[in-house]
């Protein structure tokens, strides 16, 4: 499905441009992969809870409905810290009082591209004390990863530049979109 979108461009004053997006997996594809990865997810922690973290703000859609999916007991929290700063003490803001000690922590993340994000925040909760830390994304870029890092679920693998819908943004815009798309001009 193509469609017509608009993007920010220029420096300075920023003005609205037309372009067009390419699907990258339609809805339907989605939501089969979904079903998939929450099942996997489902058989590994059917005896066990399972806290859940959604990394903000690309996760939001892919996590809802995966917990939708899941089979087991689930508790989740949302989980936001600044990607750009990684020297010094970086603290974890939680969207609810969550102790992670003790407990089976699965990252959810929207996009795994060069990993250094994701491997800080799983030392950070291995750190606090998780029993286990697992990693779940809805797209995974390996070409891009700088550190050795390997998702334990992931729905999709691309190769794109660029991808926004189905809650990923793009200059914070698309995620609304049903689908996963690219740039027509990417």
């Amino acid at each position: 499905m193509d469609g017509l979108l608009f993007l920010l461009v220029g420096t300075g004053r920023k003005k609205l441009m037309q372009t067009r997006n390419v699907e990258v997996f339609s809805a339907a594809q989605i939501a089969e992969r979904v079903a998939e990865v929450a099942g996997e997810i489902s058989a590994a922690y059917r005896e066990r809870e399972l806290t859940i973290l959604g990394v903000l703000e690309d996760s939001f859609m892919f996590l809802a409905d995966l917990l939708r999916r899941i089979d087991a007991p689930v508790r989740t929290a949302f989980l936001r810290f600044d990607h750009r700063s990684f020297g010094g003490v970086q603290d974890l803001q939680f969207s609810t009082p969550m102790e992670v000690a003790n407990r089976d922590i699965l990252l959810v993340e929207g996009v795994l591209e060069t990993g250094v994000p994701q491997e800080y925040l799983l030392k950070q909760l291995e750190e606090r004390g998780a029993t286990t830390v697992r990693l779940c994304v809805l797209i995974d870029k390996p070409d891009r990863h700088r550190v050795a890092i390997e998702p334990d679920w992931r729905a999709f693998e691309t190769h794109e530049d660029y991808v926004f819908g189905y809650g990923l943004g793009f200059q914070e815009r698309w995620r609304n979109l049903p689908y996963i798309a690219r740039p027509a001009d990417a």
